[in-house]
C-alpha cells in the first residue's frame, strides 16, 4: 500500500513539473524562419489521392498540384492508364 502511494505521489510531482517548465518555454515556431507553410502539401496529397482511388481508380502516381488548387495525377481504371484531376471542391475527372 505504501509502495502504491510513493508511486502516484512520485507521478504526480513529476507532472506537475513538467507542466510547469512547459509554461515556461517559448512557443516551437513552425520553421526557422518563424513563417508558416500556406498549406501541407504531404496531407493534402494524402486527402488528394484518397479521393482518386475512392473514385474507382488505382496506381495513382506523379501528383502535383496546379497552381489554381486543383491536383493533377496518372492512375489506371479498368488497366487503362488515364489522367486525372481533383479540383478545388474535390470532384475527381479524367483529362
Amino acid at each position: 500500500m505504501n509502495r502504491t502511494l510513493l508511486i502516484v505521489a512520485l507521478l504526480g510531482s513529476t507532472a506537475a513539473a513538467a507542466s510547469v517548465q512547459a509554461k515556461n518555454m517559448p512557443p516551437i515556431s513552425p520553421d526557422p524562419k518563424g513563417t508558416v507553410a500556406p498549406f501541407n502539401g504531404t496531407a493534402e496529397q494524402a486527402i488528394a489521392k484518397d479521393q482518386i482511388r475512392n473514385s474507382g481508380f488505382t496506381a495513382v502516381n506523379s501528383l502535383w498540384r496546379q497552381s489554381d488548387g486543383s491536383w493533377h495525377a496518372r492512375a489506371q481504371k479498368n488497366n487503362v492508364d488515364v489522367a486525372v484531376v481533383v479540383d478545388r471542391s474535390g470532384r475527381v475527372n479524367t483529362q
